[in-house]
């Protein structure tokens, strides 16, 4: 089981620290100097952090890098395709020079 962690956050006009489990995260992604944690049910937390420093809050195997701003969780990748892989029925592009390490990420039987 992953330890959870917190996110520092402003609830109800009041600072606090929320928990999140890890294995409810299906992304991060990057804007500028923020990292936007998505969860599986669609909440969206933004924290001032890069992707690097975010990372380290998870196991290194359990994301996969789709492009130079995006990780997506192994655990919720329902089809790849040569440029997109789909998530709970969501799109997310891969860029071109990225394909080989989501396949590389992820456990193929043939």
């Amino acid at each position: 089981m992953l330890e959870p962690f917190f996110i520092r956050t402003v609830l109800k006009k009041e600072k606090v620290l929320k928990r999140v489990d890890p294995l409810e995260v299906a992304r991060l992604s990057v804007e500028k100097n923020y990292t936007k944690i998505h969860l599986i049910d669609g909440t969206v937390y933004t924290v001032r952090t890069s992707l690097v420093n975010a990372l380290k809050n998870f196991p290194p195997e359990m994301f996969v890098k789709t492009d130079r701003a995006e990780v997506v969780s192994i655990f919720f990748i329902d089809e790849i395709a040569k440029d997109h892989l789909m998530m709970n029925g969501k799109t997310v592009n891969i860029a071109r020079s990225y394909y080989k390490y989501v396949v590389a990420g992820i456990n193929i039987i043939e």
